[in-house]
């Protein structure tokens, strides 16, 4: 089972979006930054860089080029919503 934030809900996640959680978890200390409650413009821009390798990245830019814009805009719209509760 993936580590969530406590104040994310795996209910209603798309398929993709637990898997995040692995990495972009709730430790404040991480230099890895928390998904929950982050604008979803920012998370879909900085995955469409991390994909197309505008961003540099050792893991994300192979893990972006397997997702659609669709599946991008899901996760990142479910990650702003459920952040925010």
């Amino acid at each position: 089972m993936v580590a969530l934030s406590p104040d994310i809900a795996a209910q209603d996640a798309p398929a993709a979006a637990l898997a995040c959680g692995g990495c972009h978890g709730s430790a404040p200390d991480s230099a890895i930054p928390r998904l929950g409650g982050q604008p979803s413009a920012d998370m879909v821009s900085a995955m469409e860089a991390f994909r197309s390798g505008a961003r540099e990245a050792t893991v994300m830019g192979r893990i972006a080029k397997g997702f659609s814009d669709a599946e991008i805009r899901a996760i990142a719209d479910w990650y702003a919503r459920e952040g925010a509760k």
